[in-house]
């Protein structure tokens, strides 16, 4: 087990977190580049979405930043749609374009922590988070946030989260290492979840369905077989195109940080 595999805590408060996703508001706006940086792996957690989301049924995301995701699902969602954030910056950037591209099914946006009571929103009959809980300072607080979300889901609703988790980023290191590439350090705001953690302190009336890696053959060929292809002077590029292609093949193996676990509300 790696010393990053033992991390229960980031070492930050969530005031300086927020603070980091207002900067990054402030900073790209409606920009991709607000949130993530790897427009392919973007591409890949909306497709995934689209495949685990019923579109008749309303749904919540949680920590849904400048609204990309929802302006993306609106146009091929036939529900109401809500996201919540706790970025008071963030939800400004999404109000804003929601107001420009007058979405063809009901969306509204709304500042709200996921380690708050979300009760006041009503309830969903599936909710979802990207990258989301990967911004809390520690396990705990992942646990928890996991719990509220619970409390806001009917009997037999659903939610699926799309989450780093640590156990595919040891993978893809030590595949890196092993061709002499570096290890990808883990950003000082983000403290990746662990699937084992995650099934452990799942909440009672939560049932784990499944886990999709998704994402996997696309990480091991973009940030391996590229990235040792591409000159010591450069950065990879994430458009290249034996990337573009990785993501037109199913997925394989476990090699990703990037994942969906789903989850169902016991009847």
């Amino acid at each position: 087990m790696t010393e990053a595999a033992t991390r229960m805590q980031t070492g930050h408060s969530v005031d300086e977190i927020r603070a980091f996703w207002n900067g990054q508001a402030e900073r790209y706006g409606a920009d991709l580049k607000a949130t993530m940086y790897d427009p392919l792996a973007k591409e890949l957690e909306v497709a995934a979405l689209q495949q685990h989301l019923d579109r008749k049924v309303p749904a919540l995301e949680v920590g849904c930043g400048n609204g990309v995701n929802l302006l993306q699902m609106t146009e091929w969602f036939e529900a109401p749609l809500t996201g919540v954030d706790y970025s008071d910056r963030m939800i400004a950037v999404a109000n804003g374009l929601a107001k420009e591209r007058s979405p063809r099914v009901p969306l509204k946006f709304a500042v709200a922590s996921v380690l708050e009571d979300l009760r006041h929103l009503g309830m969903f009959p599936q909710i979802f988070t990207v990258r989301c809980l990967i911004n809390l300072p520690s396990r705990d607080d992942q646990a928890r946030a996991l719990a509220n979300l619970a409390a806001i889901l009917p009997p037999g609703g659903e939610i699926v989260m799309i989450e780093h988790f640590e156990e595919g980023q040891e993978r893809i290191n030590e595949l890196r290492q092993s061709v002499g590439l570096p290890a990808i350090s883990y950003k000082w705001h983000n403290l990746y979840m662990r699937e084992s953690d995650v099934l452990a302190r799942l909440p009672e009336q939560l049932e784990h369905v499944e886990t999709d890696r998704f994402a996997s053959l696309y990480y091991l060929i973009s940030r391996v077989f590229n990235a040792y292809v591409t000159p010591a002077d450069k950065d990879p590029d994430y458009l290249a195109e034996i990337n573009k292609l990785s993501c037109r093949l199913p997925a394989v193996g476990d090699f990703a940080p990037l994942k969906l676990m789903r989850f169902r509300k016991r009847k």
